[in-house]
């Protein structure tokens, strides 16, 4: 069986440890911890597949993807806390959308339960998109297409 390499997208560590405990039969894993950084790997390499948190709840604001003002005044009045807020509970929808306009194609998955609805709106933006609603490594491993 072939190794792949797995991008992890996380503001954490918790995803990329359960990565190389329950994936690592599979994967090479790697992580990044902003889309800064998620460039810079994708210039060492081009993943196979990305592991994406959705939420960047720890992450510093001077390494969110978005606008905090213009968020704040389009979406909440203004209201800056409330827009630093959404952008780290969206962060890892905005990074894996930065990594597509940057030419990354790899299957990506979201350990989430989206409703039907938003991960199809997902798909639409940002192409071979997955999601499992817990951390089910088989469940993962298939999503990502390596079982």
């Amino acid at each position: 069986m072939t190794r792949r390499d797995l991008l992890v997208l996380e503001d954490g560590h918790e995803y990329q440890e359960f990565a190389e405990a329950f994936l690592g039969a599979h994967f090479d894993v790697r992580a990044a911890h902003s889309a800064q950084e998620a460039l810079r790997q994708l210039e060492a390499a081009m993943p196979d597949a990305l592991l994406v948190d959705l939420r960047f709840e720890r992450a510093p604001v001077g390494t969110l993807v978005g606008d905090v003002d213009a968020t704040a005044r389009r979406r909440f009045a203004g209201d800056t806390h409330r827009a630093i807020r959404h952008l780290k509970e969206q962060q890892g929808t905005l990074v894996l959308g930065v990594l597509r306009e940057a030419g990354c194609a790899a299957p990506a998955v979201f350990v989430h339960d989206f409703p039907a609805r938003r991960l199809e709106n997902l798909r639409r933006l940002y192409g071979d998109v997955h999601a499992v609603p817990g951390f089910d490594a088989r469940a993962i491993a298939r999503a990502l297409g390596a079982s």
